[in-house]
């Protein structure tokens, strides 16, 4: 597959399959010491699994649970955020600016801090109370897989989901799942980047525990990336908005979901069908899990769908646009 090194891939499962037990043990600590509210904080891509996270916890538990952007939260702070509070933030580099200052902020006020990130001599693992280790060399189907174990174990210990168990354990057979995934969908996603890469304007689609996939995409990879202009919107927001710019020769790309707003995605479909020529669906449904309990496809269903989009339609955008994934003309190459 272009751009794609399997061993790396293989590798780097194993070694996220390793920290399970860390982000466990740091879920049963916060259990044994009390929380009275999670925060997820964090910027840019990195908030995207925490999108799906607080969109679980607002079905699975009575936890109080916020997402915040970490800037944000540095000024304003958050009448809920106490010393009886636990903040989770993430960066694989662990020198994010605005999650190394959130972090050493909580910090200076008691505040108990979970950094997943790399290393644990960086900055923003010096400022936390626990560091999960996050070895993995791409994939943020990783990054799902350990804030996973730490917040479904939470949860359990909390007397909540009781399958966590076969759930946790299941979770390690998602990668094979993901590798035969990229497979599936490589050819689809070379024909997708061929014919669009060169769009002026594209609309991006979403909900739901799926919306930080589509954030995730259109932001920091279409737009910081390959600087493509995009709008996204969520499946409930585009009937307010968004729809009006729909036109016959438009691309929307809509990303489904597995969970209870997935009827909100089939309503953009029935929509967008008759507007656009240009409509490309993306379904989790499509991809089998192997070993993998019906009931948990739609916790994983953000896995799938930013194991097809972040690394292989990326890649093959990349492909086809001849710009570098890497190249930046603003972020990280100056102070602002």
């Amino acid at each position: 597959m272009l751009g794609f090194n399997q061993d790396e891939y293989l590798t780097s499962a194993r070694e996220i399959i390793a920290a399970r037990k860390q982000a466990e043990a740091v879920a049963d600590a916060i259990a044994e010491q009390g929380v009275n509210a999670l925060f997820f904080a964090s910027v840019g891509g990195s908030l995207a699994p925490m999108m799906a996270i607080n969109a679980f916890a607002k079905e699975l538990t009575d936890i109080p649970v916020y997402l915040e952007q970490a800037a944000e939260l540095i000024h304003t702070g958050h009448k809920k955020l106490t010393k009886d509070s636990v903040v989770v933030t993430l960066s694989k580099s662990g020198d994010t600016k605005e999650s190394v200052e959130i972090a050493q902020w909580c910090k200076a006020q008691g505040i108990r801090v979970v950094a997943i990130t790399k290393n644990s001599d960086s900055p923003l693992a010096s400022a936390a109370t626990w560091h999960i280790p996050m070895r993995h060399k791409n994939g943020v189907e990783y990054e799902y897989m350990l804030l996973y174990w730490l917040f479904f174990r939470l949860v359990y210990r909390q007397g909540e989901f009781p399958q966590y168990a076969q759930f946790a354990s299941q979770l390690e057979l998602l990668p094979e799942n993901l590798l035969n995934a990229k497979r599936q969908f490589d050819p689809q996603a070379d024909s997708i980047a061929r014919q669009y890469h060169n769009s002026d304007y594209m609309m991006w689609i979403g909900g739901a525990e799926m919306w930080g996939e589509v954030y995730l995409f259109s932001m920091c990879i279409l737009e910081e990336m390959q600087w493509k202009r995009t709008k996204s919107v969520s499946s409930a927001e585009f009937f307010h908005g968004t729809l009006e710019l729909l036109e016959k020769e438009v691309p929307l790309f809509l990303v489904k979901g597995e969970g209870k707003c997935r009827a909100l995605d089939e309503r953009v479909a029935r929509f967008a069908e008759k507007i656009t020529d240009h409509l490309v669906v993306l379904d989790p449904r499509d991809y089998p899990l192997e070993g993998i309990n019906d009931e948990f496809r739609w916790i994983l269903a953000p896995c799938i769908i930013s194991t097809l989009l972040v690394d292989r339609l990326a890649a093959h955008f990349e492909h086809y646009t001849g710009h570098d994934l890497n190249i930046r003309r603003y972020y990280r190459q100056f102070e602002y």
